[in-house]
């Protein structure tokens, strides 16, 4: 047996904590004790003197993209893969990069992966033979943010707005299922003032919105429209998405239809991906109605129970909009979702960080108690003063990574201003020595943004 809890090194990119899953993701596997845990930005950890021995196991982030060498060093890489602990892989938006990223892991050693597949569609995936040696441990993309649950909200009849809606138009690649994203929004906002609805839905990027203000839309609406999260089709290579990408952008009126013809090979429906979204826990919890397209929601949530169904077509937009004239029959269905969803205590955060600890703790001592492959010397873990010095070397690093980054971001920025204002002014000689500087500074700049 090990004694005490497995130590245990967390690897994430502190850049993308804003998000607001993200955060509360890390968090919540933080609690667990800094007394056992480390949690450091991956691109700082690479610049630390660490010690892997003094840890059990390493923990990679969904944050981070392990083939990626901007998240993960070749040298780092190079040490992690010699650590003879337990390796754990949580992933998401695993449509993408697959073959890149089994490569990686294989190279690493991981030992377990958390994916957020249904169990049906995993092997379809990771269908490399060696993931045979792999455990599997199946979560969710996010799990209900328990602080909402405790939120003063508006009562259903004094919420402003009927129906409201926030969706990214997503490239084709994704497949026919991910295009359903923004099609609910579209077409609801298009049937939605025949039948009298004050709506705020949109798929524009300007009108994304993020943290509080997300919040406040949520609670302010008697519903949200909502669907599966995922995709329709994998891009095992990692070629097709900038494929698409570069081609939407010659040819942003490109239907979806050509899309598929050219570049989904015919796969398009071959591996679905279609799984419950951190929305659901979001609206559960703030008492908000949820008109979602039918779908297995991860086997969470249950049509007329916990959710009005819309059918695909629209085709029962009336019946829809009788349940929202109806306080008494919604506030059934919310009140359900509220209690069995968002209260019970099953999908939390907290929860998740529980899973992994235990499957953490199994794998280490199944490791040391067979004799393989263990971190042999099991060194002391960081004292107080040791910790306290490498969080604080964490800190300065990410500070001076962010400052960078913030240039970068400024110079490309700047870019467009430079090129259309400044330039035509400068004389000849003075202008073509600046424009070589700036052309320098610009692709400083890129390559900050590209590597950040």
């Amino acid at each position: 047996m090990i004694p005490g809890k497995p130590r245990i090194l967390l690897l994430h990119e502190a850049v993308s904590r804003h998000v607001g899953t993200i955060d509360h993701h890390l968090t919540a596997i933080e609690a667990l004790g800094t007394d056992r845990l480390v949690s450091l930005d991956c691109i700082s950890a690479a610049r630390l003197p660490l010690d892997l021995n003094r840890f059990d196991s390493v923990v990679f982030h969904y944050s981070i993209v392990i083939s990626s060498p901007s998240h993960l060093p070749a040298a780092f890489a190079s040490r992690l893969t010699a650590f003879r602990g337990i390796k754990v892989l949580i992933i998401q938006d695993e449509m993408r990069w697959v073959d890149r990223t089994a490569e990686a892991a294989r190279r690493l050693g991981v030992d377990v992966l958390f994916t957020v597949t249904p169990p049906g569609v995993t092997r379809k995936i990771y269908r490399d033979p060696w993931f045979d040696h792999v455990r599997f441990e199946h979560t969710l993309t996010g799990f209900v943010p328990e602080h909402l649950t405790r939120l003063e909200v508006p009562d259903y009849a004094g919420r402003p707005l009927d129906v409201s809606y926030r969706a990214r138009k997503l490239s084709g690649w994704l497949g026919s299922f991910a295009r359903q994203k923004w099609l609910i929004g579209e077409r609801f906002a298009a049937d939605a003032p025949s039948h009298g609805l004050k709506c705020d839905i949109s798929s524009r990027e300007s009108d994304r919105l993020y943290g509080k203000d997300w919040i406040n839309l949520v609670m302010n609406s008697r519903a949200v429209l909502g669907t599966g999260s995922g995709s329709s089709f994998v891009d095992f290579s990692g070629e097709t998405a900038p494929w698409v990408e570069a081609y939407e952008a010659a040819h942003p009126e490109a239907s979806f239809a050509v899309i598929r013809d050219l570049f989904l090979e015919g796969r398009d429906g071959e591996t679905v991906i279609d799984v419950i979204s951190p929305r659901c826990f979001e609206a559960a919890a703030l008492r908000t109605l949820m008109i979602l397209y039918p779908g297995p929601y991860s086997g969470i949530l249950q049509p007329w129970r916990h959710y009005a169904p819309l059918d695909p077509d629209h085709g029962n937009m009336a019946e829809i909009v009788r349940l929202l004239r109806s306080p008494d029959q919604a506030g059934e269905i919310i009140g359900r979702a509220y209690r069995e969803i968002a209260c019970s205590g099953r999908w939390t955060y907290n929860r998740f960080a529980a899973h992994l600890d235990r499957v953490i703790t199994e794998m280490v001592q199944a490791r040391l108690q067979d004799g393989q492959g263990s971190p042999l010397p099991r060194l002391a873990f960081y004292n107080d003063g040791e910790l306290a010095k490498l969080r604080k070397a964490n800190r300065r690093l990410f500070r001076l990574r962010m400052q960078v980054y913030r240039l970068a971001l400024l110079f490309a920025r700047l870019e467009g201003y430079m090129d259309r204002k400044i330039r035509p002014l400068l004389p000849g000689a003075a202008g073509e020595k600046i424009a070589a500087v700036w052309q320098v500074l610009k692709g400083y700049a890129k390559r900050q943004l590209l590597d950040g």
